[in-house]
């Protein structure tokens, strides 16, 4: 069962979770799984916002650009590591990922993107700008070290509509 929380109970928690191992990004009607590593909660526009940041070579950026609505599902500490492996190295474009991780899950109350039931809580985002790395105003160090081939990300802030706890 879940239960509504305050968007920003957790925020340290997922920064927790970003930095070691990541969390699920699921994108599509279906639910697509991919890990982050990258994410932030704030507030832009008065709103809050959850920022992910995708690659345009990856099967969820086409998810996205189809339907701009997201979930962010956060594991509890030390659970779901094989998932998140998993998740991270390979493609929804060859795989199921929620049928080869087993997961469970659920219709989102705000969004048509499911969230998995398997995490300790989640967020249901819905997507109100985007924007592109550019490498002219972006740290030559970071270029180096993040985008070697130049595969810039694609930032989505998502309106977080929900924030739901298991």
């Amino acid at each position: 069962m879940r239960t509504e929380m305050s968007t920003f109970d957790r925020a340290a928690e997922v920064a927790s979770r970003l930095e070691d191992g990541g969390v699920f990004l699921v994108s599509g009607e279906r639910g697509n799984p991919m890990t982050i590593g990258w994410g932030l909660i704030g507030v832009v526009w008065g709103r809050p916002i959850f920022q992910v940041l995708v690659r345009p070579s990856r099967y969820s950026f086409s998810l996205l650009e189809e339907v701009p609505e997201f979930t962010v599902c956060v594991p509890a500490p030390n659970e779901l590591k094989e998932e998140l492996s998993t998740c991270g190295t390979s493609s929804g474009r060859d795989i199921d990922k929620i049928e080869t991780c087993g997961f469970a899950t659920e219709r989102s109350e705000h969004i048509s993107v499911p969230y998995i039931a398997d995490c300790a809580f989640h967020y249901e985002c819905r997507v109100v700008h985007v924007n592109d790395v550019v490498n002219a105003t972006l740290d030559p160090a970071l270029i180096r070290r993040s985008y070697p081939q130049g595969d810039f990300h694609r930032i989505y802030y998502g309106h977080i509509l929900g924030a739901f706890a298991r």
